[in-house]
């Protein structure tokens, strides 16, 4: 009963977190059985421990792969197609926060380019100071942008630990 409890915690948990993602929590499920492979296992054996049919495992397993959260992985002298997790949080993360993050920060980017134009002409003092504060989340939109760029491209751990690290020295950098 332990490791069946433990295996089900595990599912559970990924799954929960595929929906705190934005994810079906059958992407959770799919993870979880995953990760806790072995060796890679094949969409039949995806469907059995998870409970969900294959057409719907293939469904979620096409997304998953295209995010980069799981890989496809082929056998010599094997036809059948497998699968195994990344294992990396990372993935979960660039896919779910990261990209919605971008999508957020492009669209506050349209927007503020949209308002500024509609206050082409104006004059008055209102619309001075409208520009203003457009233009100063402009630039910290640009930054918001230039950071979430560079937390795509570079490892995470080493950018958390640096900037832990600059945080607790107290030091401006």
């Amino acid at each position: 009963m332990g490791i069946r409890e433990a295996q089900r915690i595990i599912m559970n948990h990924f799954a929960g977190a595929a929906r705190r993602f934005g994810f079906s929590e059958l992407y959770g499920y799919i993870y979880g059985a995953l990760f806790l492979a072995r060796e890679p296992i094949s969409l039949g054996e995806i469907a059995e421990r998870t409970g969900y049919s294959i057409s719907h495992v293939s469904t979620a397993l096409k997304s998953m792969e295209s995010l980069g959260l799981v890989v496809r992985v082929k056998k010599p002298g094997d036809k059948k197609v497998y699968y195994r997790a990344t294992k990396l949080l990372r993935d979960w993360r660039q896919a779910a926060y990261y990209s919605r993050i971008l999508e957020d920060i492009q669209q506050m980017k349209r927007n503020l380019k949209r308002a500024l134009l509609e206050l082409e002409g104006e004059t008055s003092e209102e619309a001075k100071f409208i520009r203003e504060s457009i233009e100063l989340a402009m630039k910290r939109n640009e930054l918001a942008e230039k950071i979430i760029r560079y937390l795509i491209s570079h490892d995470d751990e080493d950018v958390l630990k640096r900037l832990l690290e600059c945080l607790e020295s107290g030091e401006k950098r």
